[in-house]
């Protein structure tokens, strides 16, 4: 279970940077975007590759599990095209959770019920 939580902090900061990067890089995504290149994957993409690669980190999903690959470098390179996925599948939770909250929020203000209007 530990390595699936790893996996899914992992992929959260993937997200976060991605979408940092992506409004300081908006013009260069709008022109990419624009000429059919599938900017956002890709930008995922290299961003979990300079963290599974970068920092010393190594994080390889394979090894984790136990299952070591004879290619060098390939967990590796398998991992990040996952967490690269699988943030934005944290997005859209992130979203979704996000999206709960406020009708929970607007039914709590709709019943009269302020305690929990500020969650």
């Amino acid at each position: 279970m530990e390595v699936f939580l790893i996996i899914f902090v992992v992929a959260a900061i993937v997200e976060a940077i991605w979408e940092t990067l992506k409004k300081l890089l908006a013009p260069l995504v709008r022109w990419l975007d624009d000429r059919g290149f599938p900017a956002d994957q890709m930008g995922a993409l290299i961003v979990a590759l300079l963290i599974c690669f970068g920092l010393g980190s190594r994080i390889d999903l394979f090894i984790m599990l136990g299952i070591p690959l004879e290619v060098a470098y390939l967990g590796i390179i398998l991992t990040a095209v996952l967490l690269s996925r699988g943030s934005n599948f944290v997005h859209d939770l992130i979203g979704s959770l996000d999206a709960i909250r406020q009708v929970k929020k607007q039914e709590a203000l709709r019943n009269g019920d302020y305690s929990n209007a500020g969650m």
